[in-house]
């Protein structure tokens, strides 16, 4: 080989070398990069177990986004491209001509963590002290010979999940003085039957001094007190207890209970009616030892008394134990009796050619006024219903309610065109790319009583919703029990199966998540185009108590009133009721497409309150992912399986009517009718009996335009 050649290849080899090792220099870095990549997902999964700060884990993201922004453009610079800033979240200038704002959300979050370290660092700081107070009097030597000088005694420091407490007894284990620190606000508070206030000593000593001071002089004053009122409460305790208290109580159903609170240097007993209302309170005034008896209906009848023996059976029999739906109930009869007496009524009454019995029927569940016609058909009957003191038009064999006061003659149920053939879908469940289904539950007590079917189309950026009565009946019970049965993934399956479309994932959300969610979005906005009034939902609102009712008109709802308005359905269908709740749903998407990352710490509390509170198949880090993913979509169109379109209420017979034919076939000496082996329950199931046009049905929601 000359060498011009040799020199040739050994400049061939050096490129290949530089190469080689500019390809390796590349690929380390870009390894790097994955591995921090992968460090960033794991502080992502790291939150989802995290119950701390969401400042603190947002400070930990951002230092692995810079990070790995500073690699990234390491690797950039190197293959000579163009670098980017990855110092801010956003370069978007959102406008405003607010100058003095800060709108800078990492300093605010800094700000507001600091905050927080700061008051945590106090609270731990008060609490130590405070805690090193008690340890001290009860380790104290000289305090304890003191209380054996005094004949008192001190107890050990107490500890449960709220505070710590500490004890001086006196011989005969009466409560003299009691040390309380709470853990929540780190404060010591000193409480006898005289007073309470909270405690403010720079050491050990000037507490212990302070302390010797008070039961050296008011020791004998402290017994005497605290002997009058141990006396008093046994007093009420006999009277509560006595064998003619007990039979007053069975009597009027109402409770009356032993146990008692102590607060602000009263003691309260508590009466309650057969439903749970606080109808009455027997206080004790620690200070004074004086008894007031209250009725919390009627103020006139609260008094005091100074021989509770004599006056608690009296206070008793006047009070109001009625429960509010029996008073609705009451109200309701009231009116219905001066309307049959109106001259005006009867006079329309003989121009229809109708009649009301004047005689009323009445049963466990309802009282009956039967209108006849003139060849005494029974027509219809009005009825009151005893559980919720709504007035309702029944058929003459007690099905089909209808509220009375929002009857309307001209008042149409929605209707679909139905085609003469329906398609045998078989059992075909639709699993689309680029949908996602989710169904969102709701549940108050055992039984589900709301089922929104949720299809978003990732391609149009659309939601649409149908919702599915409870009462629909599928393989031989309501769909809406099988949760209590089965679980939760059971009725996603069943309702995949019925409608044909693969649920992805579930949501069941109870009442109190539900108010807080609202709560912490800062509340709805809504608007009725009808009056929504339901005389069975009571309301207490800044201390009045009133019946739920929304006229027509726009609201801005807490979570307390949209709960509500969510589960009223007595004086509307459950399909009124589904339609609402879709409506709310809808309001909460718009309230929540105004959040953006600078309200990270709001999504993630609200993430974070919904699922430690519901039961579902998402977690934390895939709820996040999906608000942002799904946030603007448009809730397109909704809708609610019902009576109106593809379903029908089968035949059914009531219990109370049922049982009316047994006792007629018995007097008659005929056979026992069969009618309690058949339905004697209100349920739904699709027209013709054909599960195909449910499928169908979802098919015209989800995918027709």
């Amino acid at each position: 080989m000359s060498k011009k050649e040799e020199t040739t290849v050994s400049k061939r080899k050096k490129i290949f070398k530089g190469r080689n090792i500019l390809l390796g220099v590349i690929a380390l870095l870009f390894v790097i990069m994955y591995l921090q990549i992968q460090s960033m997902f794991g502080t992502f999964s790291f939150l989802q177990g995290r119950d701390s700060s969401l400042i603190s884990e947002i400070g930990q993201i951002k230092e692995s986004y810079l990070k790995l922004g500073s690699d990234i453009n390491e690797v950039r610079d190197f293959l000579r491209m163009p670098t980017s800033n990855y110092a801010g979240f956003s370069d978007i200038d959102e406008g405003g001509n607010d100058s003095d704002k800060n709108t800078d959300s990492v300093q605010l979050a800094l700000f507001k963590y600091v905050d927080y370290l700061a008051a945590s660092k106090n609270l731990e700081k008060m609490l130590g002290e405070n805690l090193t107070l008690l340890k001290g009097i009860e380790a104290s030597e000289t305090f304890s010979s003191f209380l054996t000088e005094q004949e008192l005694n001190i107890s050990k420091i107490l500890e449960d999940e709220n505070a710590y407490s500490l004890r001086i007894d006196s011989k005969d284990g009466l409560h003299l003085v009691l040390f309380y620190l709470a853990k929540d606000d780190g404060k010591l508070l000193q409480k006898t039957i005289q007073s309470k206030e909270e405690v403010n000593y720079e050491n050990l000593e000037e507490l212990e001094k302070a302390i010797t001071e008070l039961l050296t002089e008011d020791k004998n004053d402290l017994i005497k007190a605290t002997k009058a009122l141990a006396d008093t409460q046994q007093a009420i305790y006999d009277a509560i207890t006595s064998p003619e208290t007990a039979t007053v109580l069975e009597e009027l159903e109402i409770d009356l209970t032993t146990d008692y609170i102590d607060r602000d240097l009263k003691i309260s007993y508590s009466v309650y009616n057969k439903t749970g209302d606080l109808i009455g309170e027997i206080i004790l005034d620690s200070k004074t030892s004086k008894i007031s008896l209250n009725d919390l209906n009627d103020d006139s009848l609260s008094l005091e008394v100074t021989d509770i023996s004599t006056g608690l059976i009296p206070f008793l029999q006047k009070l109001d134990v009625k429960t509010f739906i029996e008073k609705k109930a009451d109200e309701a009869m009231k009116s219905l009796r001066d309307t049959l007496e109106d001259d005006g009524f009867k006079l329309l009454l003989s121009e229809s050619g109708l009649t009301i019995s004047e005689e009323l029927r009445e049963d466990d569940e309802r009282v009956y006024y039967d209108i006849f016609d003139q060849g005494e058909t029974h027509v219809s009957s009005i009825v009151i219903e005893k559980m919720t003191g709504v007035i309702n038009i029944v058929q003459p064999d007690g099905a089909n309610s209808e509220n009375l006061l929002f009857f309307d003659p001209d008042f149409k149920k929605k209707t679909l065109e139905i085609p003469s053939t329906i398609p045998d879908y078989g059992d075909e469940v639709s699993r689309a790319d680029g949908t996602f289904n989710i169904l969102i539950a709701g549940k108050h007590g055992s039984l589900v009583d709301t089922m929104i079917f949720a299809h978003l189309d990732e391609a149009k950026r659309t939601v649409r919703m149908v919702s599915v009565p409870r009462d629909l009946y599928y393989n031989g019970r309501k769909i809406n029990s099988l949760p209590y049965f089965y679980g939760m993934p059971e009725l996603k399956k069943v309702l995949s199966e019925v409608t044909g479309y693969q649920l992805d994932k579930y949501i069941l959300i109870d009442m109190y998540s539900f108010i807080d969610v609202i709560d912490l979005i800062g509340g709805i906005d809504i608007t009725l185009t009808s009056a929504v009034i339901d005389p069975t939902y009571r309301t207490v609102d800044n201390g009045v108590e009133g019946t739920l009712h929304y006229e027509p008109g726009d609201y801005h709802l807490g979570g307390k009133e949209a709960l509500r308005l969510a589960r009223t359905r007595h004086t509307s269908s459950d399909f009124a009721r589904a339609e609402r709740q879709q409506m709310i749903i809808k309001s909460i998407q718009s309230k929540a497409q105004n959040f953006g990352f600078g309200d990270a710490d709001t999504i993630y509390e609200i993430a974070k309150t919904v699922l430690s509170k519901t039961e579902t198949d998402i977690q934390l880090d895939e709820a996040i992912a999906y608000y942002f993913r799904y946030q603007n979509y448009e809730i397109e169109s909704n809708n609610v399986m019902s009576s109106g379109n593809v379903l029908y209420v089968p035949p059914y017979i009531t219990k109370e009517n049922c049982n009316k034919l047994i006792a007629a076939a018995a007097a008659a000496g005929e056979p026992r009718p069969g009618c309690e082996n058949e339905n004697q329950a209100y349920t739904l199931l699709p027209k013709n009996n054909n599960w195909n046009i449910v499928k169908w049905f979802f098919k015209q929601n989800f995918e027709e335009v």
